[in-house]
């Protein structure tokens, strides 16, 4: 199983352990022309699950210039799933405070601010990953 936390210009990926109870952070994709990476990952990992996370707004609303972005990027990437024929499912997910939570743990690691910058997006999407691990798993 792997998470993306898709932003305008980078896409963390986190990835699962085999038993899907430890979620690990991956790389930063660029977001655009990120699709040949997903599908690297996806080979790579023989991903069956795919979790986005979803912008919802602090009172749990789904609205919001930033959501469509990302709706529009699970679409794109369920067509070219379906395209290229490959069994993988997509969910999405609520990821609210990840990247709080993300820059949190990174302010006490000893890393630069550059350095953290790099980082913060693969420790967010491990955030929604190990939640999702941890809730429905």
């Amino acid at each position: 199983m792997i998470c993306l936390d898709y932003g305008d210009k980078r896409i963390g990926v986190a990835v699962s352990d085999i038993d899907w109870q430890i979620a690990s952070p991956l790389v930063v994709l660029q977001s655009h022309g990120c699709f040949n990476g997903i599908f690297e990952i996806i080979n790579e990992y023989c991903v069956l699950v795919v979790v986005v996370g979803l912008p919802i707004s602090l009172g749990g609303k789904e609205r919001g210039a930033q959501l469509e972005k990302v709706k529009k990027f699970i679409e794109k990437l369920n067509e070219l799933i379906e395209k290229k024929n490959i069994d993988v499912v997509i969910y999405s997910v609520d990821e609210r405070f990840s990247t709080v939570a993300a820059n949190r743990i990174l302010e006490n690691s000893g890393l630069s601010r550059t350095a953290k910058k790099r980082h913060v997006d693969k420790v967010a999407a491990s955030f929604i990953l190990q939640g999702v691990l941890d809730r429905f798993i």
